[in-house]
């Protein structure tokens, strides 16, 4: 398997690194988004988090639009794979960053997409915890298991923890929909707000084409109006 995104400071990009995991059949408890080993994710964390994460990237012309369902799901995603993460690096001898995310770190991996304060900092502490789990450590944990450096690393980092997620209890809130793990996507996204023709005109909402996404309701897409040659983030 291979990473959908490369990790990068101030992005998205270490989140849902995965192409898939494995994902029980029994149903979340309501308000949760997703559970994994005891842990749990409540819906109005990925909500605020989503709220806030795409207000400063509706607010920076330089970013890249992106349908909010499909950032909605790659939070709750990446979320499960930071926890594999965090299970597997001590038996792989690495270590990860405290649990307690530094204020600077925090600062550092979000200031370029915009202003980080008082009222949105839970959200980038959160995002940050993801990252920081879903970028080197993955390469660590896979030069570890297989002795390979580079992007052989990472490819081993990611089968390790695909494994560890398909062989615990994973269940995400159907809410999100039915997950597709060879994609990495919640196939049809039927999410609380309901979506426009043109996202069901798509197969999924990482399908969707520049065109299609500054088509959207603002209210359904995340970060600025595209411009038709924008690249759409794949997850």
């Amino acid at each position: 398997m291979r990473p959908t995104f490369r990790p990068a400071a101030a992005s998205l990009a270490a989140l849902a690194l995965l192409a898939g995991c494995g994902v029980s059949d029994n149903d979340v408890k309501p308000g949760l988004a997703a559970e994994v080993e005891g842990q749990r994710l409540s819906l109005s964390k990925v909500d605020q988090a989503v709220e806030d994460y795409c207000a400063l990237r509706s607010a920076n012309p330089q970013a890249q639009p992106a349908p909010t369902a499909l950032i909605r799901a790659q939070f709750v995603v990446g979320w499960t794979q930071a926890v594999a993460v965090d299970d597997l690096a001590p038996e792989h001898g690495v270590e990860l960053p405290p649990e307690a995310i530094d204020r600077t770190a925090v600062h550092d991996a979000w200031d370029a997409l915009g202003t980080i304060d008082d009222d949105n900092y839970d959200t980038f502490e959160f995002l940050t915890w993801i990252q920081q789990r879903l970028s080197d450590p993955v390469a660590e944990i896979g030069a570890d298991e297989s002795g390979a450096e580079g992007d052989a690393a990472v490819s081993a980092g990611i089968e390790l923890i695909t494994e560890w997620l398909e062989e615990h209890d994973v269940t995400f809130n159907p809410v999100f929909g039915s997950y597709d793990a060879k994609t990495g996507v919640f196939a049809g996204d039927p999410l609380s707000v309901p979506v426009s023709g043109e996202a069901k005109a798509a197969s999924d909402t990482a399908a969707l084409t520049p065109e299609q996404i500054a088509k959207l309701p603002a209210d359904q897409r995340c970060g600025p109006a595209a411009a038709p040659s924008a690249v759409v983030p794949q997850g």
